[in-house]
This record gives structure tokens, C-alpha cells and sequence, in this order.
């Protein structure tokens, strides 16, 4: 019974230190991504993406050009919602920017990440964001 005991305790006590010592690397790349995205967002163009059921519009056309820095917010009015796209790395939050290069030319759709409605409502939104040489 007390070899029982015994393994529990050393069992505990393993995973608290495990526990610890991954917050602390986990703050300081968190740290670092914070620093890194406010150097970014300096000098980057800048997009509000507004959200309501089932649609999103932004307060300018979403065209950049190729190497810009881009910081994109996004703003919940109505209903809860998320924007993605993996090619541009993009997961967005509302009231957490994401700031990012864009290094390809092309169309890249802008799409709901957060299941929000009815199949054909949700896949329905979407906004194109553009990037030219």
C-alpha cells in the first residue's frame, strides 16, 4: 500500500514540474510572437473586417501589394465568427489582429472559420482578399 502511495506522489509531483516548465517556454514564445507582430503592424496596411449573420464586409477593398505587411481586425456585430485561411496562415479572432506578409500573388478567399448558421448561410461567408505585384 505504501509503494502505492509512493508512486502517486512521484507521480504527481513529475507532472508538475512537466506543467511548469512548459508554461514558461510557452510565455516566451508568446512573448516573442507579441514583439514580432508589433514591429509588423508598424508599417501595415490595415483592414477591419466586420461581421454580422451570415456576412462580412470591410471598410476598404482588401487589395495590397505583394511584400506588404497586413493587419487585419476583425469585428463581431452580430453573431460569433472567425476568419481563415490556411495558404496565408491566417486565423482570426475578433478583437485579436493578425498581421502577416503577404509573399504570393493571387485571390485568396477569406472564410468563416466559426460554424455559425445554416450550411449554405455559412459557406456563403466569405470575402476575397487580393494580392498584386
Amino acid at each position: 500500500m505504501k509503494k502505492i502511495g509512493l508512486f502517486l506522489v512521484l507521480g504527481l509531483l513529475t507532472l508538475g514540474l512537466v506543467a511548469c516548465g512548459g508554461d514558461k517556454e510557452e510565455t516566451n514564445v508568446k512573448a516573442q510572437e507579441e514583439t514580432n507582430s508589433e514591429v509588423a503592424s508598424a508599417d501595415a496596411e490595415e483592414f477591419t473586417i466586420t461581421a454580422t449573420n451570415w456576412e462580412f464586409t470591410s471598410d476598404k477593398e482588401l487589395t495590397i501589394k505583394k511584400g506588404s505587411n497586413v493587419k487585419l481586425n476583425l469585428v463581431n456585430e452580430e453573431g460569433v465568427h472567425g476568419i481563415s485561411n490556411d495558404e496565408l496562415g491566417i486565423d482570426l479572432k475578433a478583437d485579436k489582429p493578425v498581421v502577416f506578409t503577404a509573399d504570393t500573388t493571387g485571390e485568396f478567399e477569406l472564410l468563416c472559420s466559426i460554424f455559425c448558421g445554416a450550411t449554405k448561410d455559412h459557406e456563403a461567408m466569405k470575402l476575397t482578399l487580393k494580392v498584386v505585384e
